[in-house]
């Protein structure tokens, strides 16, 4: 018996489903979570293992947001996979009005081998939001960051975003507001992945140790979405949230 995860009984829940399918493909989805369906920690996909939360993550009050740390230890989900060259992400974010230097998401660790920077999806030292995507530089073995920078973050109201890893290639894309920035690694650079995390936790070298996110929904697949797909995604936990809070846009 499976599930399709959209109902317009703004009390219903969802666990341990047997199937998931939402109405786009699954192929390759390794976690999802919808936290005002699921709660925290539980994946919606069967047979994928799920991830360990870490301190006490906590609901906004009447709303679909979730509270997490980036300090760490304090409140963050650990997903138990690495970033991969070929992935994408979706972020349910309301910044709300906040910027302060946080990771919202992502796998960096520290600069070297035994802890890599893996990459992240960040709110830079300016208050912009940015994907920093960690770096092997094999001709030293060194380890080092480099950015994509968007041109415009809109805090004050919630967003969905999308992060594709494909090859050498890191886009961050802010799909509500329709910005995306993205880099490419040059001959003799490779990625250099890490455990992912959502609200960060895990080190306290980067950010502040006092900033939190908020998160309501979080994909990841191990594969490159096409446009189409990704906006089929938007629209699904767009339907999804509005089923209970009619008035919240993204």
């Amino acid at each position: 018996m499976g599930i399709t995860l959209f109902t317009n009984n703004a009390f219903s829940s969802v666990s341990d489903p047997d199937e998931y399918s939402p109405g786009f493909d699954v192929t390759s989805l390794r976690r999802a979570e919808i936290f005002t369906y699921t709660g925290i920690g539980k994946n919606l996909m069967p047979g994928e293992g799920g991830p360990t939360v870490v301190g006490t993550p906590t609901f906004i009050t009447d709303s679909p947001f979730v509270q997490l740390s980036n300090n760490a230890n304090v409140a963050h989900l650990s997903l138990g996979i690495n970033d991969a060259p070929k992935q994408t992400w979706f972020l349910l974010f309301d910044p709300n009005n906040d910027s302060t230097q946080r990771i919202i998401a992502g796998s960096f660790s520290g600069t070297a081998a035994v802890t890599p920077p893996g990459v992240s999806v960040i709110v830079d030292e300016a208050g912009a939001l940015a994907a920093m995507q960690g770096i092997h530089y094999t001709e030293n073995d060194t380890y080092g960051t480099a950015r994509a920078t968007l041109s415009a973050f809109n805090k004050t109201k919630p967003m969905l975003l999308c992060l594709t890893l494909d090859g050498q290639t890191t886009r961050l894309t802010d799909m509500t507001n329709n910005v995306s920035a993205s880099l490419t690694l040059a001959t003799g650079r490779e990625r250099a992945p890490a455990p992912l995390r959502i609200g960060k936790g895990g080190v306290t070298y980067w950010g502040s140790t006092s900033a939190t996110s908020r998160l309501g929904a979080y994909m990841v697949f191990d594969r490159v979405l096409s446009d189409a797909e990704k906006i089929t995604v938007h629209d699904y936990l767009l339907r999804c949230i509005q089923a209970k809070y009619p008035s919240l846009i993204f």
